[in-house]
């Protein structure tokens, strides 16, 4: 269940804005010292992908995992199209490791690599062929309660529920997106019932699920070190599994709700 990450490269003149109403985040003032998280969303909210966006040798570019790309890419490229703009899978290489030295989103350019920084201490590498993916690395960024979208776990998770809003990946000021309406009265007027914990142990994924408590529960992103699992895997907000661990920050509300509170 490792993580494989790669890279997604876009072309066209009007790329930023054509993305910009896609996504969960604000992407149309992305500079070459940012890489923001975002999340592309169906209609109902769910999310299909995520990645990070990225300038990479001059050229807009998102990692993103390799088992979910051809999802996205088929559905993205309909509104490519229509504004002209090429995407596809490149075969540069992407690793995560656990040499950082730059906060998480913030992105650093040399002549052929480029570096980004990511949650749970750790850094992506971008074009450097002697960089390894390290199992280790991609179990401290779940550990610290970020996961991206996989294969299994497509248009199963509203941003919320995996605290994308925590994470800077969803932006409540930007203009619409496919998904918008529904993520955004989940922040303005609804409540989680259920949200993803991170687990730690030996239990076997199928089918991107994971049994806990006699309970049959979705995971939403995992790796796997051969000794061990580390996984996000959705519960309810209450859940008193031993088993669950709850994520490295307090979830807090990031638009002030407009429901009157009832005393």
């Amino acid at each position: 269940m490792t993580a494989t990450f790669g890279l997604i490269r876009f072309s066209g003149d009007k790329t930023l804005s054509v993305i910009q109403g896609q996504c969960t985040q604000m992407v149309t003032n992305l500079t070459e010292g940012s890489s923001p998280l975002l999340a592309f969303c169906d209609p109902k909210g769910r999310m299909y992908g995520s990645g990070r966006l990225v300038i990479h040798q001059n050229t807009v570019s998102m990692i993103t995992p390799i088992d979910q790309s051809e999802m996205m890419l088929k559905k993205l490229r309909p509104f490519m199209a229509l504004s002209r703009v090429s995407i596809e899978m490149t075969t540069i290489p992407v690793a995560l490791t656990r040499d950082p030295d730059l906060e998480p989103s913030q992105s650093h350019h040399g002549s052929l690599i480029t570096r980004v920084g990511e949650y749970g201490g750790t850094q992506w590498m971008i074009g450097d062929i002697n960089a390894a993916h390290d199992p280790l690395a991609d179990c401290q960024r779940i550990e610290a309660g970020l996961g991206y979208v996989r294969s299994y776990s497509s248009e199963q998770f509203i941003p919320q529920q995996v605290h994308y809003q925590m994470r800077d990946g969803v932006n409540f000021k930007k203009g619409c997106y496919t998904g918008q309406e529904v993520i955004a009265r989940l922040e303005h007027l609804g409540k989680n019932k259920r949200c993803v914990w991170i687990y730690k142990g030996a239990k076997s994924i199928k089918n991107g699920t994971i049994i806990l408590d006699d309970q049959t529960l979705p995971v939403f992103d995992a790796a796997d070190t051969n000794k061990s699992i580390t996984a996000l895997v959705l519960a309810s907000v209450d859940s008193k599994s031993e088993q669950l661990i709850g994520v490295p920050f307090e979830i807090s509300r990031q638009v002030e709700g407009q429901r009157p509170i009832k005393l």
